[in-house]
């Protein structure tokens, strides 16, 4: 009846446990940081018996309004109210602590702890949180263990009703010594069965796509770098803040070729093509870029199914298959590299197709991760020139442009010069708001994207000490004539807009810029601080070339390309988070029979060569003229065999005869792997008692080999002295921990054949 004393600070363990995974999964740290104070305070109130429980009118009251602040948040939240239940839920845990009085507080802990736990599983897939979880299942037993024990030993005292101070000193100190060994031990034996039959569930009795606890997870949507949406504004100056959250894994494939880093990779998003300047009409947000290329009526494409798209499909070049995880962004923008003629999804979306600037978008926002694979060109398919004339609020939609901006653009020093010192600017004709192609226009974008790119311009992602000059003008002209700093947005607004104030096709492309790569998993890390924006302009051959006016200023690029030892750990801890996510989470029957398909198909391949390959070398034996080989290896290949067979049959022999010893001398109530080695030590006693048994003497069952030894006087004497030699050796070796060594194993033996010859004729 020893006092579990592990069993309050293994409880105190898992409480802290379970609300750091709740913190974790509801990135709620101060949450976590209130929980542990009061948990630890609790804590040192009991050990230094100063606690007095909390009365119960409090306890109440504090419940009632705790509650009625959760429903109040239910409603507020949502979709993601199970994160208000697990407040709740951790409130309740610091109730019950301050409240204990009798072992069914603790029990209700146990159980509100669990909830937590849970609570928190449906909302996040973190790796971090599930090593926490399979640590608090594994505590988690062993502490209800310890509660039963604890309910157990209470019970007993209470009806033995002996004061604990006079149970007896040597009691205590064997469940001192023993309780928590065996508790360590029952809790290994029950957390290995149950992880085994959690694998095979897991393995063989998948959940349906979509379907069982983490299907309804509520993913946080991610918020690119740039403040990512369908239109880029200039309208807010303010500090960007670097974000490193990992938004999407893409593995690219190079004509099926696995591109391993060494490249940038350039993810196009959307296209803003139309800048609304100061505003101009009712409804148009100032300073801000839009969007006025229509897309084709959203189609649904079915879970691996593949849908293409004619734009791109029958365009020559190299083929760029990318296999893109996407996790919630928040938008309906799917991401990749240009020329798109292929899309298939793991899952069933409805997904448009812009044909005029080939890019992708779901129905609906992405508030669960998408996983998706594309076939791209790499390049945009030529789009012949023709003015467009889409009406918007009765105007011509194009670019609202400052004069400055058209001014800067003509400016010999932004534009280029021909060979003879003449503007590049003055060869382009007019009116500039049509576009119109030019053949100096790849020479004059050149021009432009090395002067943005000059020593004049630097890249910033704060700009709230510029508000003053920014404010009651055009942004792009305070970044051109003023500021000469911004970010990528600032870089690629001025380059197209300077671009269309001289009649060229020009739109912004929003998207991830990103080379770093992870060569554990072998694909690249997108990650919000790799949102980016770039130029494309269309050539007079209608093709569309990349410019990218910030790429010679970022920052970002040179960590990227030389890791530190910090990031190629962080890469390693990327790997597993990703194959926990897709091979463990997602897992579902889908991935099971295709798990099953590719196992079945590789050990068919496997017999397949395996047959091939014996069959090609009997061929070349014969052709070799060795025809002997060729028949003697079956007959060898057949004694192989016997032998091994003969082996594990004479095996399991030796160990039936071994516990038919153990049997005859006494040893059945030992384990089986102790029974077996005395057996093979006690072997000489054996005979002895067998050598006994042909003269007629048995040993009685309730005698102890001691006692049927000393019982044999009636023998001769040195046959006596033999025998009680004996007996004293089987003594050192049964209980003194004696081994003898196969020379020692010898002799006894022959000691015993001596001992036959010996005999007289016995009496009965």
């Amino acid at each position: 009846m020893y006092d579990i004393r592990q069993f309050k600070p293994a409880m105190y363990v898992l409480l802290v446990l379970g609300i750091s995974g709740f913190a974790l999964a509801a990135q709620a740290p101060l949450l976590w940081f209130g929980a542990v104070l009061a948990i630890g305070l609790n804590a040192w109130l009991v050990r230094t018996g100063r606690f007095a429980p909390l009365p119960r009118l409090i306890a109440n009251v504090v419940t009632v309004l705790a509650f009625l602040y959760v429903a109040v948040q239910v409603r507020t939240l949502g979709p993601r109210a199970v994160l208000a239940i697990g407040q709740f839920l951790v409130l309740l845990q610091l109730i019950k602590l301050y409240e204990q009085r009798a072992n069914r507080d603790f029990a209700q802990l146990l159980v509100l702890s669990l909830l937590l736990m849970v609570a928190a599983a449906i909302n996040t897939a973190s790796l971090i949180f599930g090593l926490m979880f399979i640590t608090y299942l594994f505590l988690s037993l062993y502490c209800c263990l310890l509660f039963h024990l604890k309910v157990e030993t209470d019970q007993a005292r209470a009806a033995i009703a002996t004061p604990h101070d006079e149970l007896p000193l040597t009691t205590l100190r064997q469940d001192q010594r023993y309780l928590a060994r065996s508790m360590r031990r029952l809790t290994g034996v029950v957390s290995l069965v149950s992880v085994v039959m959690a694998v095979v569930v897991f393995l063989f009795f998948p959940r349906g796509t979509g379907a069982g606890l983490l299907g309804p997870l509520q993913f946080k949507s991610s918020q690119t770098l740039t403040g990512f949406s369908e239109n880029v504004g200039f309208n807010q100056v303010a500090k960007i803040t670097q974000n490193n959250e990992v938004v999407a894994h893409v593995k690219v494939y190079r004509n099926e070729e696995p591109v391993q880093g060494g490249m940038t990779l350039l993810l196009r998003g959307l296209t803003l093509d139309v800048y609304n300047g100061n505003g101009g009409g009712t409804n148009v947000v100032p300073w801000q870029w839009t969007r006025t290329l229509t897309d084709s009526g959203p189609v649904q494409v079915q879970a691996g199914n593949v849908r293409g798209f004619s734009a791109s499909q029958s365009a020559p070049g190299d083929s760029w298959r990318q296999e893109i995880s996407l996790k919630p962004t928040g938008t309906p923008v799917l991401f990749g590299m240009a020329g798109v003629a292929q899309f298939k999804p793991s899952r069933t979306v409805d997904v448009a197709y812009g044909r005029g600037d080939e890019t992708l978008r779901v129905s609906d926002r992405l508030d669960q991760p998408l996983t998706y694979e594309l076939v791209s060109r790499g390049e945009l398919a030529p789009l012949p020139f023709s003015p467009r004339r889409v009406a918007v609020e009765g105007a011509l939609a194009r670019s609202q442009i400052d004069p400055k901006i058209a001014e800067y653009a003509r400016r010999p020093d932004v534009s280029g010069t021909t060979p003879t010192g003449a503007p590049l600017a003055a060869t382009r004709p007019v009116p500039a708001w049509i576009p119109t192609p030019s053949d100096a226009d790849a020479a004059i974008c050149d021009a432009i994207q090395h002067h943005l790119q000059g020593e004049q311009f630097s890249y910033t992602l704060d700009l709230t000490g510029a508000r003053n000059v920014i404010d009651g003008q055009d942004p792009i002209v305070a970044f051109l004539y003023d500021l000469k700093r911004g970010h990528c947005e600032y870089y690629a607004g001025a380059m197209a807009l300077l671009c269309q104030s001289l009649g060229m096709d020009a739109r912004v492309v929003i998207g991830f810029k990103c080379d770093e790569y992870n060569n554990t998993g072998g694909w690249y890390i997108v990650r919000q601080s790799h949102a980016h924006a770039w130029v494309e302009v269309r050539m007079p051959d209608g093709t569309w070339r990349t410019y990218d006016p910030t790429s010679g200023r970022d920052p970002r690029e040179e960590a990227a390309r030389n890791p530190s030892a910090w990031t190629r750990m962080k890469h390693w801890f990327d790997y597993l988070e990703q194959t926990w996510a897709s091979k463990v989470v997602a897992y579902d029957r889908e991935t099971r029979d295709n798990l099953v398909t590719s196992v079945d198909r590789q050990l068919i391949n496997t017999a397949i060569n395996s047959r091939t390959v014996f069959t090609d070398f009997r061929g070349f034996l014969d052709k070799a003229g060795l025809w002997l080989a060729s028949h003697v290896i079956g007959p060898i290949i057949g004694l192989a065999l016997l032998v091994l067979v003969g082996a594990v049959g004479w095996f399991l022999y030796e160990k039936w005869q071994l516990r038919r010893r153990a049997a005859r001398i006494g040893l059945d109530a030992l384990p089986d792997r102790e029974k077996l080695r005395l057996a093979r030590q006690l072997g000489f006693y054996d005979d002895l008692l067998r050598l006994l048994e042909r003269r007629r003497i048995h040993r009685p069952p309730h005698l102890t080999p001691r006692e049927f030894g000393d019982s044999l006087t009636f023998l001769p004497t040195d046959v006596f002295a033999t025998v009680r030699r004996l007996t004293s050796i089987f003594y050192r070796i049964r209980f003194g921990g004696q081994e003898l060594d196969p020379g020692q194993q010898q002799r006894l033996r022959s000691a015993i054949e001596r001992l036959d010859g010996s005999f007289h004729p016995a009496r009965g």
